[in-house]
């Protein structure tokens, strides 16, 4: 699904997502160049796609340009780590949701404060980065790929609309404790929403704080 966002410097830039597969690619740079509109436009986008489409990737990625197989690649970011996979030829990498998250500094892990007010409402949470359900009763990281638990990060939200609100000056950014408040209210609602259908599945899927996250962000912009 190709997306327009706007380029740092001006213009625009078409970059694409996929759904099944939970990613994004980039162009050669496109990823460095995307402006503070275009990030969250982008954001938006991973937003709106349906997480009952995610599969897992398989063993070998082709670069949708050459054909060729994508590399694994660890990269850094400040102080953050995060992968991707690229193209030996540069033609662009490809990039899952959950990592250009990282990337950007948009997730971080739960503190221990967080995680009690979690357990109180919810059991049973979703990877944000393997999709795997995760017992919070017992478990700090994923049993299956080890990452920590991790939340939309609400500080990092507002610095971005901060960003926004000063290029173009019609942009509110929103209180983050507000924000961190509404992630555990929703997970709580959704939570017992679900509840009865958990129950009836074999197994559980879990919550997605991730997509709560954003679920949450979108009440403050009227995302619908």
């Amino acid at each position: 699904m190709p997306l327009d966002v706007a380029r740092r410097t001006s213009g625009s830039l078409t970059v694409d997502l996929c759904a099944s597969c939970q990613a994004v690619w980039f162009d050669t740079y496109e990823s460095l160049q995307l402006s503070p509109v275009g990030t969250l436009a982008l954001f938006r986008a991973i937003h709106s796609v349906p997480a009952a489409e995610r599969r897992p990737l398989p063993s070998q990625l082709p670069c949708p340009r050459c054909e060729t197989a994508l590399a694994p690649t660890q990269d850094l970011q400040h102080t953050t780590h995060f992968s991707y996979y690229r193209c030996r030829y540069g033609h662009g990498r490809f990039t899952p949701f959950f990592q250009f998250l990282r990337e950007k500094n948009f997730i971080r892990p739960l503190d221990p404060n967080e995680l009690e007010r979690l357990k109180a409402s919810v059991k049973i949470i979703r990877c944000a980065s393997c999709g795997a359900p995760v017992d919070i009763e017992h478990m700090t990281v994923c049993g299956y790929c080890r990452a920590p638990i991790v939340a939309l990060d609400p500080d990092a939200v507002q610095k971005t609309l901060a960003e926004i609100d000063a290029a173009e000056r019609r942009t509110t950014a929103p209180d983050p404790d507000r924000l961190g408040d509404g992630i555990v209210a929703l997970a709580r609602l959704e939570s017992q929403m679900d509840a009865a259908r958990r129950r009836e599945r074999a197994g559980v899927d879990g919550i997605d704080l991730i997509g709560v996250g954003f679920s949450a962000l979108g009440a403050f912009l009227h995302w619908g």
